[in-house]
C-alpha cells in the first residue's frame, strides 16, 4: 500500500498553499491508514467527499492567489486542477455504483498520493519559483 507524508520537499514556499497541502496528505494518509486495516469502506466515502470540498477550496484560493500576482503558469494550473476534479468525480461515480471495493479503495489511494505530489513538486513549486524570483513573499 502506497503512503504518504509530509515532508519539507513538499514545500513550495507559500505558507497558505503548504498548510493546504498539508490538510490534503493528512487526510490521504487517514485513507491510507483505514484501507490497511480494513476500514476503506467507510472511509473512502468520507476522504472523496471531503477531497470535493476541499480541492475546490484550496484550487480557488491557489488560483486567486495567482491571478493576483500575475503568474504566467496561471492557464496550465487551472487545467491541472480541472482534470483533477474530473477524475475525482469519476472515482465518486464508482463509489456510488460498486461500493468500496479493495481495489477501489487502493487505486484512489495510489492516484491521490501520486497526484499530489507530482502536482506539487512539478506545478505548484513553480509558483513558488516564481514569487522567490519576484522577491516576494509566499
Amino acid at each position: 500500500m502506497t503512503k504518504i507524508e509530509w515532508e519539507d520537499s513538499l514545500s513550495i514556499g507559500v505558507d497558505l498553499i503548504d498548510e493546504q497541502h498539508k490538510m490534503l496528505i493528512k487526510r490521504i494518509k487517514d485513507l491510507s491508514d483505514a484501507v490497511t486495516s480494513s476500514r476503506g469502506a467507510v472511509q473512502i466515502g468520507k476522504t472523496l467527499g471531503f477531497m470535493i470540498d476541499y480541492t475546490e477550496f484550496h484550487f480557488s484560493a491557489e488560483e486567486k492567489h495567482m491571478k493576483e500576482m500575475s503568474y504566467p503558469g496561471l492557464d496550465l494550473q487551472i487545467q491541472q486542477h480541472e482534470e483533477f476534479k474530473s477524475s475525482l468525480k469519476h472515482m465518486v461515480t464508482e463509489f456510488e455504483e460498486d461500493g468500496a471495493t479493495a481495489q477501489l479503495s487502493e487505486g484512489v489511494n495510489t492516484y491521490l498520493i501520486n497526484w499530489l505530489v507530482k502536482h506539487i513538486k512539478s506545478i505548484d513549486s513553480k509558483f513558488g519559483e516564481f514569487l522567490r524570483e519576484k522577491g516576494l513573499e509566499g
